[in-house]
């Protein structure tokens, strides 16, 4: 199986995190893939049958197990936290842990080119055509000061309290609330817990330092709460993990 990922135009990373691909013969040996939590929502498109298709998938709070095995051929897009809301004019808590066929909650804002990405073939040209189609909109989409506070978020050197957020966006904890709904489909509580177990998932590749030691400086109050909430997110223990 081959994947391959690219970053998009500059002009866009506030939309989009990166374009990725996976092509893989038929197998028919299943194997079990486990995948993460990172905080974005995919559009993902299926080139493997005859009448290809595309479909949302949400934002996830815990790891899932994804078969594989079969022929595969697949273009997505990652969007950026909260950056696909202004495309999707929708509610990101329409699929958080789940997906949707694009069919049943298409973008008020875009049109994803899929007739193209059938005929281009090349992840390189699928790329290409995925920048001119989101460039071509991006002027008319409202970014959102909430998307722009969600995606400082990964970049403080301390993660604030949910309280502390609320006085930054000058908005009551209620408001906060919706807006985290909306544009990630979850709790502003909730990313902050995926953005400490990123941060300690992160640190367990460094192997000269010692769980309890990651745990503190991840933000975590305890070793038992790090283990408990990063078996949440990856199904598995940080010493399993590492």
């Amino acid at each position: 199986m081959a994947y391959q990922e690219s970053l998009p135009a500059p002009a866009l990373q506030t939309l989009v995190a990166a374009y990725w691909s996976i092509d893989g013969a038929v197998d028919s040996t299943s194997t079990a893939r486990r995948v993460l939590p990172d905080g974005c929502a995919d559009l993902i498109c299926d080139f493997a049958d005859t009448s290809p298709g595309m479909r949302w998938v949400g934002t996830m709070t815990h790891a899932i197990e994804v078969q594989t095995g079969s022929r595969q051929n697949l273009f997505g897009i990652r969007f950026a936290s909260g950056g696909l809301f202004p495309l999707l004019g929708a509610p990101l808590s329409l699929l958080t842990d789940d997906g949707a066929e694009f069919a049943a909650l298409p973008a008020r804002a875009w049109r994803p080119p899929l007739n193209g990405w059938c005929e281009d073939r090349s992840f390189a040209a699928r790329c290409a055509r995925a920048d001119a189609s989101l460039l071509a909109v991006l002027p008319r989409l409202q970014l959102t000061s909430a998307m722009w506070l969600i995606q400082r978020l990964p970049f403080a050197s301390v993660l604030p309290t949910v309280t502390a957020l609320a006085d930054d966006m000058g908005m009551g904890l209620r408001t906060l609330q919706r807006h985290f709904v909306d544009h990630l489909g979850i709790s502003p509580r909730q990313h902050l817990r995926y953005l400490r177990f990123e941060r300690a998932r992160q640190l367990l590749v460094r192997r000269d330092q010692r769980s309890v030691d990651i745990a503190m400086v991840a933000g975590y109050s305890d070793q038992a709460h790090f283990v408990r909430e990063f078996r949440r997110f990856s199904g598995v223990t940080p010493g399993r993990w590492r």
